[in-house]
């Protein structure tokens, strides 16, 4: 209810304009001489004049006008609260909340929305858990705007599996709350409760349908996203560009370029973003022609004294043409920014011209940290240290990306003393270069300097952890990776996949397995990368449940259309022996790669269906993908295990035309298969003359074969050299005892007999997993 009084300061301010005129007096550039100005301020125009220096970007003066008003209402504390949170100061917007808190005033839904909106930029889980629970007790979470924030703060902070119960508990629901539901759930590549959600909503907006889009862009299903862009009853820029940087950054860059002139076609202006995209799919197609237009279409736009366009189009005509082209149509450009001269320096650096560019950089007239770790990098990928040593010297001060380029460059060259001298360089506990050099030091397998300096570091981060345990995993470390994983506060998903990823490369299955579900319970989403790794851990325990459980959580979280997840899938269906869902997977996959071909051909090869496996290959041909030694390797392993002679004489000698010398394992196939139709002779004619030394592999299949025609001579030989091998393996005892058992030498059966005992070799027991 509005008092007299409020009525009479309404008036008395508004009317006669004064608010207008201290306004002006408060401006950044005057300066507030007395605290007397804001103190016959009233609450309600103390309160606009916080609003409107927050609105004009004068947070210090808004927080003047707070700090002297001798009464605050709550509107006074939302206003201040909202200035913190619109001019990126979110900390102490938080910490506004707490003190309004603690003083007993009545929070209101405008409370709790801005500190919310605070807590999502912060991503701070913590602070919006315990805003939550303060909202429900005082029963505002009803409201729409306190309801609407809680979803999109959960949102940022990937926490989404509450979020339908917040948007359920909603009194009054309105477009912004189904918004924030569905672009919270396509942020997190829920994509499909996001898809669920935009069904039900009564009245989609642009909006609801360009968060849709660019939630299946993120999940990589570009042509749903498109299928469903074509169903937009409205569209704007934003969505264009949405689509537009889908295509570019999945490398669909003719299809980018396509739709750019279809947007254009369809009177839609593009904005600088989308023109930033276009530009970038003309640099990754080297297409000067298309370039060229865009340009054009720049020029016409007034996008011509854009830095960040102007940048990427020095830098699409050095990629697309000749660096002296490039230098002529850099100036022709009116601004020449600092950026477009950093694109042009960057085009005679990849393009081995360095002197060029260093004349082209002590020419700039100005210069920023860009250009200087341009020009160092420069120097040192042509191995020119000493020049980057002199070059960096000149720098006043130095950066820190230059240190650690330098840094790394002196360890790969073994000059690790001045790797450290420019350590010392470094602020004390600088972490990123730290971390270049233990990085440098696990390059060089030194593992004991690498956690030398380590231990040495006053501060560390998680990037600097997941270095360390990835370098120890690489060398087979598991014992110390785990132990710095164990000490690690702030793992990440990396810090996860990494040490999930070598446990499965160290052959520890079964801990990778118990490390996923210890993941799940943190509240990390596992990455394409994780499933990738436990999918091997399923392949190798031939567990197909835990297989089919992955399968699921990679269709929930969209994971699917990764290329690496649909080759696992293909492998661990094939080697859990499930080749009917294995080639369903295959058929499913929107794009194949040779090792999804090869997959599927290696999973018919191992369950001996050697006409399937052919047949692919054939199809594989047809679809214009090259065979590499892998393609031919399963296609001889199949025509072996189906006893396909002629068929696998036919790859062999075709193995030239690709391009492709026969490797060992090749050859052991054909020589396993002439063995297995007892061709003997052939096969020993074979291992004779191949280019290899024949190893365990192949002397076992000569000495199987001779179990068949009973060629003593050669068997006896095998045995020999089996036995260099392993002299305890009894298995080359036993096949001569048959041999010369079949041949009737009784005596040398007793012999050999003897020879078993005598040695005490003995027989490996079998396993089985049924």
């Amino acid at each position: 209810m509005i008092t007299k009084q409020t009525q009479f300061l309404k008036s008395k301010f508004l009317s006669s304009q004064p608010l207008m005129k201290l306004q002006s007096q408060l401006t950044p550039s005057s300066q507030i001489t007395t605290d007397t100005q804001f103190h016959s301020l009233g609450i309600n125009s103390a309160n606009q004049m916080i609003t409107r220096f927050s609105k004009s970007g004068d947070l210090s003066s808004a927080q003047k006008v707070f700090d002297q008003m001798h009464e605050r209402d709550i509107v006074s504390w939302n206003s201040i609260m909202s200035a913190y949170t619109q001019n990126n100061h979110f900390d102490e917007a938080i910490r506004t909340f707490s003190d309004l808190h603690r003083f007993g005033l009545t929070l209101t839904n405008t409370s709790f929305s801005t500190v919310l909106t605070s807590c999502a930029k912060l991503r701070a889980l913590d602070q919006g858990r315990q805003v939550h629970g303060l909202s429900m007790k005082l029963r505002a979470v009803g409201n729409v705007f306190v309801g609407t924030s809680l979803i999109t703060m959960y949102s940022k902070c990937n926490v989404v599996d509450g979020l339908c119960w917040i948007f359920d508990s909603i009194d009054c629901l309105n477009v912004p709350a189904w918004n924030a539901l569905i672009s919270g759930y396509a942020s997190n590549r829920r994509i499909r409760d996001a898809r669920a959600v935009f069904e039900r909503m009564p009245n989609p907006n642009v909006l609801s349908w360009t968060a849709m889009v660019n939630g299946y862009i993120e999940v990589k299903e570009v042509r749903t996203a498109l299928e469903l862009f074509s169903l937009m009853p409205n569209k704007n820029e934003v969505t264009w560009s949405v689509i537009l940087g889908g295509f570019v950054d999945n490398g669909n860059y003719e299809e980018a370029i396509k739709f750019f002139t279809r947007m254009m076609y369809e009177g839609f202006h593009a904005n600088g973003p989308c023109i930033v995209k276009v530009i970038r799919a003309c640099s990754s197609m080297r297409n000067l022609n298309h370039g060229s237009k865009v340009h054009g279409c720049v020029i016409k736009f007034g996008f011509h004294r854009d830095e960040i366009i102007e940048a990427s189009l020095v830098f699409m005509y050095c990629e697309c043409s000749s660096i002296e082209e490039a230098k002529l149509e850099f100036d022709k450009m009116e601004g020449k920014f600092t950026g477009s001269w950093n694109s042009l320096l960057c085009g005679y650096i990849n393009s081995n011209r360095v002197d060029e560019a260093r004349t082209l950089f002590d020419t700039m007239d100005a210069r920023d940290r860009v250009s200087w770790n341009l020009m160092v990098n420069g120097y040192l990928k042509s191995n020119r240290i000493d020049d980057a040593i002199e070059l960096f010297a000149k720098m006043l001060e130095p950066t820190v990306e230059s240190i650690t380029a330098l840094m790394y460059s002196f360890i790969r060259n073994g000059r690790k003393s001045e790797a450290q001298e420019l350590l010392n360089m470094m602020p004390q506990g600088d972490i990123v270069a730290y971390t270049t050099l233990i990085f440098g030091y696990l390059e060089e397998s030194q593992l004991d300097k690498a956690m030398e300096l380590f231990n040495k570091m006053l501060k560390k981060n998680v990037v600097t952890y997941n270095v360390m345990i990835s370098g120890f995993l690489l060398h087979g470390k598991v014992t110390e990776a785990y132990e710095l994983f164990s000490n690690c506060h702030d793992k990440d998903s990396i810090t996860w996949s990494a040490l999930i990823a070598g446990f499965v490369q160290n052959g520890l299955n079964e801990d990778a397995i118990q490390l996923y579900k210890q993941m799940l319970l943190t509240g990390i989403k596992p990455s394409e990368s994780v499933i990738t790794s436990l999918l091997r851990s399923s392949s190798n325990l031939s567990i197909t449940i835990l297989g089919e459980q992955l399968h699921s959580v990679a269709i929930k979280l969209a994971l699917k259309k990764f290329l690496v997840i649909g080759n696992s899938l293909i492998n661990m269906y094939s080697k859990c022996g499930d080749m009917y869902v294995a080639k369903l997977v295959f058929d499913q996959m929107v794009d194949r790669d040779i090792v999804s071909w090869n997959s599927i051909i290696y999973g018919y090869a191992l369950h001996s269906l050697g006409k399937e496996a052919i047949e692919m290959f054939n199809i594989m041909k047809r679809s214009a993908i090259v065979p590499d030694e892998i393609t031919f390797l399963g296609l001889l392993s199949a025509c072996n295990h189906n006893r396909l002679l002629e068929e696998a004489q036919c790859y062999f000698k075709s193995m030239s035309d690709y391009g492709i010398l026969p490797k060992l394992p090749h050859y052991a196939c054909m020589i396993d298969l002439f063995c297995r139709i007892g061709m003997v002779e052939k096969a020993g004619e074979l291992a004779s003359s191949m280019p290899y030394e024949p190893d365990s592999v192949v002397w076992t299949s000569l000495l199987s074969g001779c179990r068949l025609n009973g060629n003593v001579e050669l068997a006896q030989h095998a045995a020999n050299q089996l036995l260099e091998w392993d002299p305890m393996d009894h298995m080359p005892y036993l096949h001569l005892i048959y041999v010369y058992g079949s041949a009737g030498k009784w005596d040398t059966v007793e012999d050999m007999r003897n020879q078993l005992v005598k040695f005490g070799s003995k027989k490996q027991p079998g396993c089985s997993w049924i």
